[in-house]
């Protein structure tokens, strides 16, 4: 029997006429809409960050629900040591934030920025701000467990980003 989870879509932010090829993480990698394959209480496990005027390229690592784990990288491959973020199994994010915009003629996500929560202490965690700091270019921000990633990218640069969130409770705690 297939372990489903209901699944919210939030539109995309930056670059979304770009011809490059999209990824959606959500289905090659949690199975989506057929099955749900990661850990719905804490499905990522960590994310590596690289850039500095845009956030260039991203590596997610998610945690399957049998305790493995796989990674997506989606634009520039973040090298060894770059900036990054690390949940344990009682974390997940519930705040996604950054800017998108137009820099240096390049249409892409600027920066990104996250919170996450501990469902066991209830203490909240927002991360650094990775690439572009600036606050000259718009906000976007999303609410809700977030599940998967969506988007568009080269092999230069992470152009547009979309959120899988979780569309019910992902415990008997969550709103």
């Amino acid at each position: 029997m297939p372990d489903l989870q209901r699944v919210v879509l939030t539109a995309a932010v930056g670059d979304t006429t770009s011809t490059v090829a999209s990824f959606n993480d959500a289905t090659t990698v949690a199975q989506f809409p057929f099955d749900f394959e990661l850990d719905k209480k804490s499905p990522i496990q960590q994310i590596d960050f690289t850039g500095s005027d845009y956030v260039t390229g991203i590596r997610v690592t998610y945690r399957t629900k049998e305790k493995g784990s796989v990674s997506q990288v989606h634009g520039k491959t973040p090298p060894a040591g770059s900036p990054s973020i690390q949940l344990t199994s009682d974390e997940i994010f519930t705040v996604v934030t950054g800017r998108a915009g137009t820099f240096n003629g390049v249409n892409a996500i600027l920066s990104l920025q996250f919170v996450s929560i501990n469902r066991v202490t209830g203490d909240l965690k927002t991360s650094a701000i990775f690439g572009n700091k600036s606050k000259d270019f718009p906000l976007f921000y999303s609410a809700g467990p977030l599940l998967a990633f969506l988007g568009k990218s080269s092999n230069d640069f992470l152009l547009s980003l979309s959120f899988a969130l979780a569309g019910e409770p992902v415990d008997a705690f969550g709103v």
